[in-house]
């Protein structure tokens, strides 16, 4: 075999036009779209052709003398249309409403536009003054069809106030009866048949109501029209599989209205074989016109024959775009090798490669906003593909334990809190799928999404396959049926789910400390609260952080962590001599000698001379008098015993939203203690140079 880059062709239809335009398989559902006007809507996993159906459909037709619309917005384009699209509503079905209009008058102008550049039907356009007028505003708002729209709908969001008004003006506003009679009628008058190929909607889709609706909207204005033109038309629009599934479920009149509409891309084997054929013959001039005996020529005797080219699918989601891969990393082993042939431990060594690829992104992608993610997926690793809610946490509770852990995926691990909440997460990113019975089937999720349900122990998970090589996972056998229904994102994306559902855990403890009664009734719910603040904020700087770890002694400390002698607490163990840290926990605001005195006498041994008390104080510096005098008395004897109010607890917290601030905590003892040496040691609460410089400092702790 002579030596070729990507041999079988390029993942990306929109980088293989060559091996398109030489080797296309022209499968049943590109012969149903070509032949038929019955369905528009073409649903596809990523992967399985939708972007090469669209170039092979737009070749095709122009070289019939079909006019083409291509619409194939980019990520900003869709990404700048969300706002637009909101001044409609909040929800689904208002969006709908309002984008199935607006995209509506888009055809029709960019069929009025084409008509413009007909000889034909020129002039019927420039004597009509209310056409004309139509088209030359539309063709100066922008050089493309999604510009011009954003364009036309941020006049409208000035002219028209009020969601629901706004909704029954756009018709109006946009002239839509007169002008699609007017469009109707020139489009008529001639012996042409329009097509409408919409694709890449996927380009900056998000999952909510807004994403969801604009899709949505798209689907019913492409529908009307096709409705209003009728055979001087044909349209279709590619979207994901997911982007389906989202509308059918927010949508209630979808399956009334446009299931019948849909199309969905379907690889069985035998037409993947006869896609690699083609590409065989394409790539090593190939002359015999068997498929089987075109596969033989660059295969060894164990893959020969339609089974031999099986065992390599089982390495697949059954979609070209995996096949393709498989077979250029394949080639590109053997190539090493220098051999000539493709021997299966070639495959296994691809499929090797292309896990461990994918697995490597998965971590780089996403260890900014999900830190620790590289450690929880490798607990899978040498394990089954398959095992229950149970098993799967007992698995990730270990990782979770693990000593080895750094501070920053320790301390995310401490927000988690537990497994249940990690292995939510770990679906979130398409790692984990969860098997529905109502389906019968597993659903991974690539938009971020928590699962919508809660799961009983004996609720069955499943590592997504493309991962099963990289981790060594048993389990590859997969039947057709379930590699279908497998909705995967090969390209990883990074969503703000994961980065959300750190925010979310956050946000509820920062809120659970405002329902926390002060004084005796609360005390046992602040205790609680505070040892598990103090977890997150301090994770691997503090270990075996106990609450009332001496809870039948005469002296009772709240909360104590064992300090291990790194940044900050280097310098309390060297300075103070304290291994064992205190934290004495005091549900109300005021503190003074009393406080004071209490914590000075659980001091000594491995306890030091260094402890916090943490109280409901709002103000983070020593007041004049009693705590400052309280303070000077115990520091004189020896003893740095800082005030440590829950309020800074929470703005620490705050800050830890962000992974990158893992240190916020670190930092804030650092700054307490420079101040408590500096400034409240002497008897100062402000600095000599004035109040507001003093006051300055003294918020420096927190």
């Amino acid at each position: 075999m002579q030596a070729k880059p990507n041999a079988f062709g390029d993942v990306r239809a929109e980088n293989d036009h060559r091996t398109l335009d030489e080797a296309f398989l022209e499968g049943q559902d590109y012969k149903a779209l070509l032949e038929s006007s019955d369905r528009f809507i073409v649903v596809g996993r990523r992967g399985t052709g939708k972007s090469a159906l669209v170039y092979q459909l737009s070749k095709v037709w122009t070289g019939r003398k079909n006019p083409i619309i291509l619409i194939a917005p980019v990520e900003e384009q869709l990404i700048g249309l969300r706002p637009l699209a909101a001044q409609f509503g909040a929800t689904v079905i208002r969006v709908r409403a309002g984008i199935k209009l607006a995209w509506k008058y888009a055809l029709l102008m960019e069929i009025a536009v084409d008509l413009q550049g007909d000889y034909k039907a020129k002039r019927f356009i420039d004597d009509n003054r209310f056409l004309s007028l139509h088209v030359a505003s539309w063709k100066s708002s922008g050089n493309d069809c999604i510009s011009r729209l954003r364009a036309k709908l941020k006049s409208f969001e000035k002219a028209v106030q009020g969601e629901e008004e706004r909704i029954g003006e756009v018709a109006d506003y946009l002239e839509l009866p007169r002008l699609t009679a007017s469009i109707v009628e020139a489009v008529n008058a001639l012996d042409k048949t329009f097509v409408l190929l919409i694709d890449r909607l996927d380009e900056g889709y998000e999952p909510d109501e807004i994403g969801t609706g604009i899709v949505d909207g798209i689907l019913y204005g492409t529908d009307e029209v096709r409705t209003a033109l009728g055979t001087k038309v044909r349209a279709a629009v590619f979207i994901r599989d997911n982007m389906l599934r989202a509308i059918e479920v927010e949508d209630k009149d979808f399956t009334r209205n446009l299931e019948s509409q849909v199309i969905r891309l379907h690889w069985d084997p035998q037409e993947l074989f006869y896609l690699i054929a083609r590409r065989i013959r394409l790539a090593f001039g190939v002359t015999k016109e068997s498929d089987v005996k075109a596969w033989n020529a660059i295969t060894s005797n164990e893959l020969h024959g339609r089974d031999g080219f099986k065992k390599c699918l089982r390495l697949t989601l059954y979609r070209p775009r995996d096949v393709i891969a498989l077979m250029n990393a394949a080639f590109y082993q053997a190539q090493r090798q220098q051999r000539d042939t493709l021997v299966e431990s070639d495959f296994e060594a691809s499929a090797k490669q292309i896990s461990n690829t994918r697995y490597s992104d998965l971590g780089k992608e996403y260890e900014s906003v999900f830190p620790g993610v590289r450690q929880l997926t490798s607990a899978f690793s040498g394990g089954d593909a398959k095992l229950t809610w149970s098993a799967a946490a007992a698995l990730v509770e270990r990782a979770m334990a693990a000593g080895q852990l750094g501070v920053v995926e320790a301390q995310h691990f401490e927000i988690l809190n537990g497994p249940e909440e990690a292995l939510k997460a770990l679906y979130g990113i398409g790692f984990i799928g969860i098997y529905d019975k109502q389906l019968g089937s597993f659903v991974f999720s690539h938009d971020g999404k928590r699962p919508s349900k809660a799961f009983s122990p004996s609720d069955v998970v499943m590592v997504h396959p493309c991962y099963w090589p990289a981790l060594s996972i048993s389990g590859f056998e997969m039947q057709q049926g379930e590699a279908e229904e497998i909705y995967d994102e090969y390209e990883i994306t990074i969503e703000s789910h994961s980065g959300e559902q750190r925010k979310r855990l956050l946000g509820q403890l920062i809120s659970e400390l405002n329902s926390i009664p002060l004084g005796q009734l609360g005390a046992d719910q602040f205790e609680d609260w505070c040892k598990r603040a103090i977890e997150i904020v301090f994770a691997r700087q503090l270990t075996n952080i106990q609450l009332r770890a001496n809870a039948n002694a005469t002296q009772r400390r709240d909360v104590v962590g064992t300090n291990q002698g790194g940044g900050v607490w280097k310098r309390i163990l060297e300075d103070y001599k304290t291994r064992q840290v205190i934290f004495e926990v005091k549900n109300y605001e005021g503190i003074g000698v009393d406080e004071f005195r209490q914590v000075f006498g659980y001091l000594g041994k491995e306890y030091g001379n260094f402890a916090l008390i943490v109280c409901r104080d709002h103000d983070a510096g020593l007041r004049k008098g009693a705590e400052l005098d309280a303070f000077r008395e115990f520091y004189n004897k020896g003893a740095m015993i800082i005030k440590f109010p829950a309020s800074q607890l929470v703005t620490i917290l705050s800050k830890l939203r962000s992974p990158e601030k893992f240190d916020a905590g670190e930092l804030a003892i650092e700054r307490l203690l420079d101040t408590y040496v500096r400034l409240y040691a002497s008897g100062q609460t402000e600095s000599k140079g004035g109040s507001r410089k003093g006051k300055r400092k003294a918020r420096k702790a927190e």
